[in-house]
C-alpha cells in the first residue's frame, strides 16, 4: 500500500503545472481558414508560368512558412533565376487572386473564437501570411475584428519554427506567454508555439495530418471544435456578467 501512495504521489507531483489560462492565439491559414488548397492552386500555377511542375515534396517545406521563406525554398528547388523580391510579389498577386471569392472558414472556428470570447479570454491571431492576405481571408470568411491583437508575417523577421510571431501577439493582447494556448495545424506552427513557451494544441487538417511532428504539442485534437471540449476539461468556462474574475 505504502509503494502505491509513493507511486500515486509521485504521478501527481511529475505533472506539469500551468497557470490559468487567459488567452487563446490562433494560427489562420489551414485553421481558421480554409485557404492550403487555394494557396497551393497559386504555387502550382505560379510554377508552370516559369515552366515547372509542383513537387510534393517542395510543397510540404512551405507549409507554414512566410512568403518570403517560402519562395527562397522555391527558387533554389527550381533553380528559378528571377530575383526574390520579384518573385515574393508575383506570387503574392497570384495568392491573393485565388483566395478573392473562395475562402472559408474551416469548421468549429467561429465557435472557438465565440467561445473564447465568452470566457473572457484575450484572443491573438499569429500567421505566417502577409497582412493583405490574412486581411482578406479574415474578412471574407466573418472572422475579422474578433482578435484583441495580430501578428502577421510582415510583422516578424524570422518566421515559424522560430517563435518570434507568438511572441510577438502574446505582447500585443498583453499576456504572458505561459498562460497563453496556441492553436495551429502545422508542425513548423506547433514547434513555434512550443519554443514560444506556450501550451500548444495541435489541429492537423488535410494536409498535415500525415505529416510528422518533430516537436510534439501538449495535445492533437481532431478538429476545432474538440479544441473547446479540451479547454472546457482546462477549466476555461464561459463567464457571465455577473461571475467573479
Amino acid at each position: 500500500m505504502l509503494d502505491a501512495t509513493h507511486r500515486l504521489r509521485n504521478l501527481l507531483e511529475s505533472k506539469p503545472h500551468h497557470p490559468p489560462i487567459q488567452a487563446l492565439i490562433f494560427d489562420m491559414d489551414g485553421l481558421l481558414v480554409d485557404s492550403e488548397h487555394l494557396a497551393e492552386a497559386a504555387m502550382s500555377a505560379f510554377l508552370t508560368r516559369y515552366g515547372h511542375e509542383q513537387r510534393a515534396e517542395v510543397a510540404a517545406q512551405l507549409l507554414g512558412r512566410r512568403l518570403p521563406e517560402a519562395i527562397i525554398i522555391v527558387r533554389e528547388a527550381y533553380q528559378m533565376d528571377l530575383p526574390v523580391g520579384e518573385l515574393i510579389a508575383i506570387y503574392g498577386e497570384m495568392r491573393l487572386s485565388a483566395l478573392r471569392g473562395k475562402v472559408r472558414p474551416m469548421p468549429g472556428a467561429a465557435e472557438i473564437i465565440a467561445f473564447g470570447r465568452a470566457a473572457k479570454l484575450r484572443l491573438g491571431l499569429a500567421t505566417s501570411g502577409q497582412r493583405n492576405h490574412a486581411d482578406l481571408s479574415l474578412g471574407e470568411t466573418g472572422l475579422a475584428g474578433f482578435f484583441d491583437g495580430e501578428a502577421t508575417g510582415d510583422d516578424v523577421e524570422r518566421g515559424k519554427p522560430a517563435p518570434d510571431l507568438f511572441l510577438l501577439a502574446a505582447s500585443r493582447i498583453g499576456v504572458n506567454p505561459a498562460a497563453c494556448v496556441v492553436f495551429e495545424d502545422a508542425p513548423l506552427g506547433v514547434a513555434a508555439g512550443v519554443a514560444a513557451g506556450m501550451r500548444t494544441v495541435a489541429v492537423p487538417n488535410d494536409k498535415s495530418r500525415t505529416m510528422p511532428f518533430p516537436i510534439s504539442p501538449e495535445v492533437t485534437v481532431p478538429d476545432l471544435t474538440a479544441g473547446i471540449v479540451w479547454l472546457q476539461a482546462q477549466g476555461v468556462e464561459v463567464r457571465t456578467s455577473d461571475s467573479p474574475n
